[in-house]
């Protein structure tokens, strides 16, 4: 039931958002955008011959990438299909990365083509940049004191979770209690408040956009931009803070581990929600100055790598606004954004080792055995070593008689080891194959395990020759 319910917020998740980047960076109609697959829309283009050459541009790439999009959907469907839970974690894990970077790849075709036809024409990027000196850092439009209200409160709402989980709080969160689960995810939630805080900060003092020789429409322009995407933080800050307190309630109210798929389901609508609201926004606002009072054009093609990082020496702002997307991004060629860029880079192999590992993990089978001595648990390597001299008692029994919560280790659906909370008993070992349907507890003078081999039968024969 679990492995169905993913799968399906998964496909529904994102399904959506890669037919929404297919719209937004495959326009049927180029002439009236700003840009092309990230190069500037300039008025050289609008001759015939450079018509005819775009619209075969155009059209060739989006034709591209739609091919991808029908191929990604029926991928999709296929990862639907799959029953083991671990194995459908995997393949939508790998599937997000793949599906972005196969959409991206015509973007990025296009990108190259239309520089290079830039230059066969005889224009030069000579990374001209435009400054608005009467409203030079006079433009601000982040609500200061609701985000910081929304921070604080997330801050209360972690340490009311803490509370409950340590028994000062007199809150029945039955088996989760004292897991500290229902804190790591709340948590989870509130962190990105802290990394949001700094991101508005930022885009509230980034430096103004000149978009006319007007300087009002430009401090209209930049007030409205700012203020699109600073209240997009600042309602998903609050957004954040009714998930944590709304997981904290589900906790107290559903003691069940299908809680997580719950709050994750919901936390994901909203967020789609609040992302489809801000582009709504960030539309509009396009539409109503930059294909209107838009008079000046920044000569800075060249800096946009593939149209979509930015990569310019000469500039020494940290973040820029994306060409494509919504949202702002690293100048790469900073300081701090060549710091932030080989974090993203660790942190993409490090999910793929992840993966890698989990598979190895997923497709190991558990195995126990003795000697003289111990009872060995491996799995990659040797998990625990039971002494037999310390077995207080073992016995064989059925695994829907006991009810478990994962602390710390592996929770898979044909491996779940490490310490575990079970239920009328506490803090436990856990070694075994829940597939197997069947287990050993064995307890000794200072611990409880709860073991059993890769099948029912091996465990059943190892209780019976340890019986022996």
């Amino acid at each position: 039931m679990t492995s169905m319910y993913f799968g399906l917020l998964m496909f529904f998740c994102m399904v959506p958002v890669l037919f929404f980047v297919f719209i937004s960076m495959y326009p049927r109609k180029w002439e009236n955008k700003n840009r092309i697959f990230g190069v500037n829309n300039r008025p050289e283009f609008n001759n015939e011959k450079s018509h005819e050459f775009i619209n075969i541009v155009t059209a060739t790439h989006r034709k591209e990438a739609l091919i991808i999009l029908i191929l990604l959907v029926l991928i999709a469907v296929a990862l639907l299909v799959i029953p083991d839970f671990t194995t459908k974690m995997i393949g939508w894990s790998v599937y997000i990365y793949v599906a972005f970077f196969a959409i991206l790849v015509p973007y990025a075709l296009g990108n190259s083509e239309m520089k290079k036809y830039k230059k066969y024409l005889g224009v030069i990027s000579e990374k001209v940049m435009y400054a608005d000196l009467k409203n030079v850092g006079k433009i601000h439009s982040l609500n200061v004191p609701m985000l910081i209200i929304a921070d604080i409160l997330g801050l209360f709402v972690v340490a009311f979770a803490v509370l409950i989980d340590i028994n000062i709080l007199p809150i029945n969160l039955g088996i989760f209690q004292g897991t500290f689960i229902c804190t790591a995810l709340v948590a989870s939630i509130t962190v990105t408040n802290i990394i949001a805080a700094p991101i508005a900060f930022i885009v509230d003092n980034s430096r103004n956009d000149v978009i006319s020789e007007n300087s009002d429409i430009n401090a209209n322009y930049n007030r409205a931009r700012k203020k699109v995407f600073t209240d997009f933080i600042v309602a998903m800050s609050w957004v954040d803070d009714f998930m944590a307190a709304f997981t904290i309630l589900m906790f107290i109210f559903l003691h069940s581990e299908i809680v997580m798929i719950y709050i994750l389901s919901f936390y994901l609508l909203l967020l789609l929600f609040s992302v489809f609201i801000f582009t709504l926004r960030k539309i509009a606002l396009d539409k109503r100055y930059l294909t209107v009072e838009s008079k000046l054009i920044e000569e800075d093609d060249d800096s946009w790598i593939l149209g979509m990082f930015y990569f310019n020496p000469d500039d020494k702002r940290f973040s820029v606004e994306k060409r494509i997307g919504m949202g702002w991004t690293v100048n790469m060629a900073h300081p701090m954004g060549k710091l932030i860029s080989v974090f993203a880079i660790i942190t993409i192999v490090a999910s793929l080792a992840s993966m890698i590992w989990i598979g190895m993990m997923a497709s190991t089978p558990i195995d126990i055995h003795e000697n003289d001595e111990y009872i060995i648990c491996h799995h990659l390597w040797d998990e625990y070593k039971i002494n037999k001299s310390e077995i207080v008692s073992a016995e064989y029994s059925d695994l829907s008689n006991i009810h478990a919560v994962r602390i710390a280790g592996t929770g898979m659906e044909n491996v779940a080891k490490g310490d575990f909370k079970v239920d009328g008993i506490g803090k436990c070992k856990f070694f075994l194959n829940p597939q197997a349907g069947n287990y050993i507890k064995i307890v000794t003078s200072d611990q409880i395990y709860y073991i059993s081999d890769n099948t029912e039968d091996e465990t059943s024969a190892f209780f019976k020759n340890l019986s022996e």
